[in-house]
């Protein structure tokens, strides 16, 4: 089966997508890295390390794009212990994916930064192992 290649048009767009996360307002929040073909014959870098500012420091995740659909809307590979913290179906901004509006990116990471947030205070807040241990920082 052939794959039909992308227009020009779905191109220009995904590099909107990609520079509004790399220039963007959030671009202290979302570091775009690591880029690679899934493919040799993908039309652009479709794997990307995302390493995202938490807290004092930072998580790191990936970002799967489709190179030969990119309507298809991305998937999010957690670090390791993390997996169940955000669901497929917790993040709306996938129902509405589109590579005409240039922020639909930005919008999946940022909406998946939120629903990690309330994944770790709900962890915090856990106290069914015992109590909560703190480190000091100076």
């Amino acid at each position: 089966m052939s794959r039909m290649p992308i227009s020009e048009q779905e191109m220009s767009q995904m590099q909107a997508l990609m520079a509004k996360v790399v220039r963007g307002p959030q671009k202290d929040v979302f570091k775009l890295s690591q880029p690679f073909k899934s493919s040799p014959t993908a039309p652009f870098n479709d794997r990307f390390t995302v390493t995202v500012s938490f807290c004092t420091g930072t998580v790191t995740w990936t970002l799967l794009l489709n190179a030969f659909d990119p309507q298809c809307p991305p998937d999010l590979v957690l670090d390791v212990g993390n997996e169940e913290s955000i669901h497929r179906k917790d993040l709306i901004s996938l129902d509405t994916w589109t590579t005409k509006d240039d922020t639909a990116l930005l919008r999946v990471l940022a909406e998946a930064l939120d629903l990690y947030r309330v994944t770790q205070v709900k962890k915090a807040l856990d106290f069914s192992s015992g109590p909560p241990q703190f480190e000091l920082l100076s």
